[in-house]
């Protein structure tokens, strides 16, 4: 322990239950892949992704996703949400449209040339699993994606 570390009252080393911290490290990891993905895009001549089409990007199905489900997968605001999607319309990237189930909402879709980037965008992220496989192995990528997996369908379970 260096000499700067803390020690809680229960014994712990502060320093080194930070470190080690699920969280922060599911933090780091995202920040890595969203580097390495960025890395990716620049080395075949393509433009970044803005932080705010990565912020909802995932959270669209290619038919289209509801506003309101968009702003619950996500975690961000209804007003947060019509934000973004203003914005990513005028990039061109997505559209809103009138949900024909039901009049008073709307589906956020991907725009011609935003499903072209999301396919760009795969195209990236196979190259960065690429490197994670050589990094770590095949194996060892797999079962991670595995054990990640099983978080995020027990999450989607308890709520």
């Amino acid at each position: 322990m260096s000499e700067n570390s803390k020690r809680m009252p229960d014994g712990v080393d502060l320093d080194r239950a930070r470190e080690l911290g699920l969280g922060r490290l599911l933090l780091m990891a995202r920040r890595d892949f969203l580097s390495r993905s960025q890395q990716q895009m620049q080395a075949h001549g393509m433009a970044e992704l803005s932080n705010t089409f990565v912020s909802v990007l995932p959270y669209i199905d290619t038919k289209g996703t509801r506003s309101t489900d968009l702003a619950q997968r996500s975690g961000l605001t209804k007003q947060a949400i019509a934000k973004i999607v203003k914005q990513l319309e005028l990039d061109g990237l997505l559209k809103r449209e009138p949900d024909p189930s039901d009049g008073r909402a709307f589906l956020v879709r991907f725009t011609p040339n935003g499903l072209k980037r999301l396919q760009d965008t795969r195209r990236m992220v196979e190259e960065v699993e690429g490197i994670y496989a050589e990094l770590l192995g095949k194996e060892e990528l797999e079962h991670l994606r595995g054990l990640l997996l099983k978080l995020v369908q027990a999450s989607r379970s308890s709520s």
